[in-house]
Order: structure tokens, then C-alpha cells, then sequence
């Protein structure tokens, strides 16, 4: 049986740090023009669910229609009929202000503290201001001595790593390392379907109540591993298909179009696109759609073959 694809409405989060580029750079129907941090793209997470756009499921969400065991094989693949629920979350997150820092736990401690997966995460920087940074880690030879004396002090802002970003950059953040994006900085997101993070250091800030914001210290200083850190990788544009993120929850690779781009794919899973730059058309099972800056859509694993064509930048992401 052949399926649609299945084109995706994100749910929007209007969190603190967030700005004004989801709506005017992808055009994106927020709720909030002022302040729209996160657009969770491709989502079953119960704290925020997408909702197919097109098709015969038009109006479900994307959970109704993956919990749905007559669909699994054909539109998940056979990598996801014995799974409890959808692997990923996709997101487009503005910073426009600095995030929290913050950790998240692996399976094992999210899965025994919080019911919930861990996460791992991977960011593709879209855009960014001159100059900007991320932390990623700590300061080498930071011990846990030292993080436990300043974890609650302004102080711990000087024991992190910060690593300067440019557009085109991709990080793989494992769990249990610290982390934070700073301002001025679009990106696009890949993780694992969890929504479990320990805020760290919030720069001092208040939240909408007026109030600090709660931070999780005892909880982070278990999950935290000093070990951790990612190296940055910039991704080509002129290489049709380059590996960004190979790991044990997902893969994800940039495909680059310039004029027109055919695959085979796997039944082993659906793959989950978000068009980062351009436009173009998809082509599956001789039906053609349009797409532009800013869709998300999942090919279905049963599908055999995709074909684009025209010129733009694509995330693909696949367990």
C-alpha cells in the first residue's frame, strides 16, 4: 500500500529567551510575534504534538496516527513496531537571549527518575550573529569538587567551555553534558523524544511570574560527566549528502539540491526532513508536492524511493 507523506502543523513555545525569526524567517503562523522560542517540528512528546496537515490524516495528530499498530511497519518502519513511542523530536529553536544552562540525563536515570527517555541531542546552526558562542562542557581540568563549590554561585559561568559557532555548524551533544546556546543564534535541532532538562545556571534571570526560575542542581550534579564535550563539525553545501550526526538513537545528514536529488530508502524507518534553505518539489509514488523554507515532513518507510528537485538544503533524520 502506498502512503503520503506527511507534512507537519509544529507546536510553538514562547518561552523567555525567544524571538521573532521563526515567523520571519520560515514564515511560521505563531502564536506569539513577539517572543516564539521553539517550533517543535516533529513531535509526539506529550508536552507538545504535531499534527499532520495533509492527507488522510489530516487533523490527527502525529501520535494518534504512530500509535496507531495497523500503521507501524508501513510509515515507522520495522525499527519502530516494538517501540512505546516515537523515537525523535525536531524542533527550530530562536535564541534570541541565552538558554539556561543545562544537562540531561541518559535512558537509564531518565527512565528510573522521570518515566521518561534521556536525551541526546544534536544542533545545526542556521543562523547566527558574528561572534556568537555555545558552551559545551567545561573548562579542561575542571574537577567535580570545583563544579560542586560554584554550582550554585554566579561563579560557575567561569568554569564552562564556550566554543565560537558560525552558520553551517553542527554539534552532537551526548546526555550528561552541560550545555547552553547563547544568544543571537537559529538553529535547528535533532534529539531523542524527551523533554527532561536540569537547569543549571539561569544568568541571574527572572521568569513571566517575575520569580527565578527553578534550577535542579541536586539532579544535575548525578547526570553531569566532565568527560563530556563535542567537537564542532561545519557542514559543506557543495557535497549532495554529508553525514552530520551517526549515533546509537539517530542519523542525521544534510542534503544539499542544486537541481535534483533521488534516493532509495529502507523499511527499517521512516525519514523525518526539515527544509532548512530554498524550495523545491517531492516526489513519491508519482504524486508531487510543493515544499519551501520551513516544512517538516516524514516519508513513509514503505515509500521505496523519493525524489527533489530544485535548489535547497534539507535535514534528514532516520533511525
Amino acid at each position: 500500500m502506498n502512503y503520503e507523506p506527511l507534512f507537519l502543523e509544529p507546536e510553538f513555545k514562547d518561552y523567555i529567551w525567544g524571538g521573532k525569526k521563526l515567523k520571519d524567517i520560515f514564515k511560521k503562523n505563531v502564536k506569539n510575534e513577539e517572543c516564539t522560542a521553539e517550533s517543535w517540528e516533529i513531535s509526539t512528546n506529550k508536552n507538545g504534538e504535531s499534527v499532520v496537515k495533509n492527507g488522510k490524516y489530516a487533523g490527527k495528530t502525529l501520535t494518534e496516527v504512530f500509535d496507531d499498530k495497523n500503521l507501524r511497519k508501513d510509515i515507522f518502519g520495522t525499527k519502530c513496531i516494538e517501540l512505546n513511542e516515537f523515537p525523535l523530536l525536531v524542533k527550530f529553536i530562536d535564541a534570541n537571549n541565552s538558554l539556561s544552562v543545562q544537562v540531561h540525563p541518559d535512558n537509564e536515570y531518565a527512565m528510573k527518575n522521570e518515566n521518561s527517555l534521556g536525551k541526546c541531542e544534536m544542533w545545526y546552526i542556521l543562523d547566527c550573529d558574528y561572534g556568537a558562542q555555545i558552551i559545551c562542557g567545561v573548562k579542561p581540568g575542571v574537577s567535580k569538587e570545583t563544579l560542586n563549590k560554584y554550582i550554585n554561585s554566579d561563579k560557575i559561568a567561569e568554569y564552562l567551555n564556550y566554543i565560537d559557532v558560525k552558520k553551517g555548524d553542527s554539534i552532537y551533544i551526548p546526555s550528561g553534558t552541560i550545555h547552553a546556546l547563547l544568544g543571537k543564534t537559529l538553529v535547528a535541532e535533532v534529539q531523542q523524544n524527551s523533554n527532561i532538562t536540569y537547569r543549571v545556571y539561569d544568568w541571574g534571570r527572572v521568569g513571566k511570574d517575575e520569580k527565578p526560575r527553578e534550577l535542579h542542581i541536586n539532579k544535575a550534579l548525578e547526570v553531569i560527566n566532565l568527560e563530556r564535550s563535542s567537537q564542532i563539525k561545519n557542514i559543506p553545501n557543495n557535497i549532495e549528502k554529508v553525514n552530520v550526526v551517526k549515533s546509537e538513537f539517530f542519523t542525521t545528514n544534510k542534503i544539499n539540491v542544486l537541481d535534483e536529488f533521488k534516493e532509495n530508502i529502507s523499511d527499517e524507518s521512516f525519514i523525518a526532513f526539515s527544509l532548512v534553505e530554498g524550495k523545491g518539489n517531492l516526489k513519491i509514488n508519482d504524486n508531487v508536492y510543493e515544499i519551501k523554507k520551513g516544512d517538516s515532513f516524514i516519508i513513509p518507510a514503505c515509500s521505496k524511493q523519493y525524489e527533489l528537485k530544485g535548489t535547497m538544503e534539507l535535514l534528514q533524520s532516520y533511525i
